[in-house]
């Protein structure tokens, strides 16, 4: 058993050295084990170029391979006869001697075998090695080769796509200043049409200032003469109300119409006289009217006093009735006729023609004949006053308004 032990020991020993020429320590031991199996070593492919050593070392491994064989069969035997022998410690000890001596000698055998197969797969490597580094360096200069050859090509790209891009940036930056030298010129352009607009719109200002400065110019002129002329017109009439022998009355009121026949306070002032007074040569003055309405105030009361239908006898009656009643004066509060005639009196005496004549509109009868035709003459150069202090008032307004 010691001898066994011993014998298994050293084989797994050999089977540890194997294993640095690439043969699996695991193939020696099973070998070498009891129930060994046959011995197969494994050799790195050396590809198509194996030399005859290599040959040699084969058929040297398949000799090992046999003699191992051998050597499991004998070791088989032994155990039977160890077995057999156990018995006896002297047959023991020479099988333990015989099998120790096997052991050494079969070691030194595949040392030896070992030592070879390692010299013939240095060679085998190295011949490799030097086929494989030429074959890497032939496609590493081929690589190479492409690496520059695509380096280039990459190169010509970035090269062409930077020009393109330089190109496309210079296109846009040109337009960039294109565009702002167009815009510049459209600002500068705007400009100058603003600037000329503001000039022709100054320009078109002051003409307009100055043509209505002429129209009022002319205007105020025009105005003005219409104004003298009115004014003159005016006056013109007044002093025939005042009662001059050479003013016609009627022909300057139809001269007071012409001077401003556009304008509808004279029109209407001068229209709304009557007939006769538009046509009439005078009007007599309140003078006049005054020392009439002494005759007619007389005549009047007289008038009053006289019954209807009495003929000369009843005026002469009322004559003498008037003669001796009292004759009022002033703003008697009565509705007769003498009271009538007192407050128109009063009135007139005044020069408030207008005031009378409405006292005289209460007569009914023979007074109110008696004093018709003083109220006509009266009413009518009230209406001639009322329309002169009427365009008077208007000649004023525009006077100030053309000031």
């Amino acid at each position: 058993r010691r001898a066994m032990a011993t014998f298994l020991r050293r084989a797994a020993s050999a089977c540890s050295r194997a294993a640095l020429v690439a043969v699996p320590a695991g193939t020696v031991a099973c070998a070498l084990a009891p129930t060994a199996l046959p011995f197969t070593p494994v050799f790195a492919d050396a590809g198509p170029d194996a030399s005859d050593e290599t040959a040699e070392a084969k058929r040297a491994v398949a000799e090992m391979h046999a003699r191992v064989a051998d050597l499991s069969a004998e070791l088989e035997g032994l155990r039977s006869r160890v077995g057999a022998a156990a018995e006896g410690d002297a047959e023991a000890a020479r099988v333990q001697r015989a099998v120790q001596q096997q052991e050494e000698e079969d070691s030194l055998k595949f040392l030896r075998l070992l030592q070879y197969q390692e010299g013939v797969w240095e060679g085998v490597t190295a011949d490799k090695l030097q086929e494989q580094a030429a074959a890497l360096a032939k496609e590493k200069a081929e690589a190479l080769d492409q690496l520059a050859g695509h380096k280039a090509e990459v190169q010509a790209l970035a090269l062409k796509d930077q020009e393109e891009r330089l190109a496309q940036e210079h296109e846009a930056a040109l337009e960039a200043l294109r565009q702002s030298e167009r815009a510049a010129h459209e600002a500068e352009r705007v400009a100058e049409s603003r600037e000329r607009l503001a000039r022709l719109a100054a320009l078109h200002e002051n003409v307009d200032a100055l043509d209505k400065a002429y129209s009022y110019d002319a205007e105020y002129k025009q105005r003005s003469h219409g104004l003298h002329r009115l004014c003159a017109a005016l006056g013109a009439v007044e002093e025939a109300l005042r009662g001059s022998r050479d003013a016609k009355l009627g022909p300057r009121l139809l001269a007071l119409k012409a001077a401003a026949p556009d304008d509808p306070v004279v029109c209407a002032a001068i229209d709304a006289l009557p007939a006769k007074v538009a046509t009439a040569e005078r009007v007599p003055t309140v003078r006049e009217l005054q020392a009439r309405f002494d005759t007619v105030s007389s005549q009047g009361r007289i008038a009053s006093y006289v019954p209807e239908g009495t003929g000369i006898i009843g005026q002469l009656v009322g004559a003498a009735v008037a003669a001796l009643a009292f004759k009022e004066k002033g703003l008697v509060d009565a509705t007769d006729a003498a009271a009538v005639f007192a407050r128109a009196d009063f009135f007139v005496a005044r020069e408030q023609l207008a005031e009378a004549v409405v006292e005289l509109e209460q007569l009914r009868g023979l007074p109110r004949t008696v004093a018709q035709d003083w109220m006509d003459a009266a009413a009518a150069r009230c209406a001639v006053e009322q329309s002169v202090t009427l365009l008077r008032a208007h000649t004023t307004t525009l006077t100030c308004a053309l000031a």
